[in-house]
């Protein structure tokens, strides 16, 4: 196994990027600018602020448009003119990312958390209100994490390899495959539940004459999902029985993260337990349907008898969590 390298070691590497490329010293240009902008003291100058107005951000080096279509939700959940920019990860967030610890769940998502939202911009086009990271869709943060990574590392100095096992058992050779935004499986949709799907309302829309009743199934975003947790803590902390079937398919029930809190949280609880045995039944397994297709996995075409295979990231010999912003090469391989 590669020779690991400590915290220190990598910032340095990566400070030397920074000199060579200006990868992320870029991105600090850009930040100061944003907060002190020009006055307008002529109508010439007026004009020439409003146009940088309305230019997207995209031309604003060194953020770039990251097209909604390539991620694993294919952007069919995200309002329409939504439009989500990234930038390369500074020193800064490598120096936070690098005290991760990967047998806490809870750090590691503080951690995912914290790079989302400094690496990227997430908004409506003519709309003020911007959005950020709780907005993503659970099912897109890793395929967003990668392309971070991928801009922070932009001549493949930190690769990561994943040992995949063929799938085929008259081979089972394993396969060294290196993984990318490109080979990354984040989601699949059921096929059965895309007739439900409602382009105007950007989520399932479900008729049900048998029920005498219309409800939405949306996909959880971070915002909902947190929610979710911090009320399941609350009820640990209580000693209050755990309906573990409510935290299952409850953040598939609501839109808008920003407008949760517990006593809401309480009532939706207590109405799902007056449903009709058939509307949870339909619920439960349509979220379910959707809850086993979120992937988080590599793709991989066997190098000796080229089967195409898929095995989750993060497994036992492969790269970790921690690998993708922290460089585990040795240090020939730097030097």
């Amino acid at each position: 196994m590669s020779q690991k390298i400590d915290p220190e070691e990598a910032e340095r590497f990566l400070n030397e990027q920074d000199e060579k490329y200006g990868v992320n010293k870029a991105a600090e240009l850009v930040v100061e600018t944003e907060k002190e902008p020009e006055k307008i003291t002529s109508l010439g100058k007026a004009q020439s602020h409003q146009n940088l107005v309305e230019l997207s951000a995209a031309e604003e080096s060194p953020w770039k448009i990251l097209n909604l279509e390539n991620l694993p939700s294919q952007g069919l959940f995200y309002p329409e003119g939504a439009e989500l920019l990234i930038r390369s990860a500074k020193t800064k967030e490598i120096r936070h990312w690098s005290t991760i610890d990967e047998t806490d769940p809870i750090d590691v998502r503080e951690k995912i958390n914290f790079v989302l939202n400094a690496c990227t911009k997430f908004k409506i086009k003519g709309q003020a209100m911007p959005l950020n990271f709780n907005d993503f869709l659970e099912i897109d943060k890793y395929h967003i994490i990668f392309r971070i990574y991928e801009l922070t590392f932009p001549n493949q100095e930190n690769k990561l390899w994943a040992y995949i096992k063929c799938s085929n058992t008259q081979c089972n050779h394993v396969n060294q495959t290196q993984v990318t935004s490109k080979n990354l499986l984040g989601f699949r949709f059921p096929e059965e539940l895309m007739k439900w799907y409602s382009p105007e309302e950007k989520c399932f829309v479900i008729v049900s004459e048998k029920l005498g009743e219309t409800f939405k199934i949306f996909l959880p975003n971070i915002g909902t999902s947190a929610k979710f947790r911090q009320k399941r803590r609350e009820e640990q902390e209580k000693g209050i029985p755990i309906d573990d079937s409510f935290y299952s398919y409850g953040p598939y029930l609501i839109r808008e993260w920003r407008k949760i809190d517990m006593s809401m949280l309480t009532e939706l609880k207590f109405a799902s337990l007056e449903w009709k045995e058939n509307k949870f039944v339909v619920i439960h397994k349509f979220t379910d349907s959707l809850e086993k297709q979120s992937l988080n996995k590599a793709a991989s075409v066997c190098e000796k008898c080229k089967t195409q295979t898929e095995s989750h990231i993060f497994l036992g010999g492969s790269f970790t969590v921690k690998d993708i912003f922290i460089i585990s090469a040795g240090l020939d391989e730097l030097i």
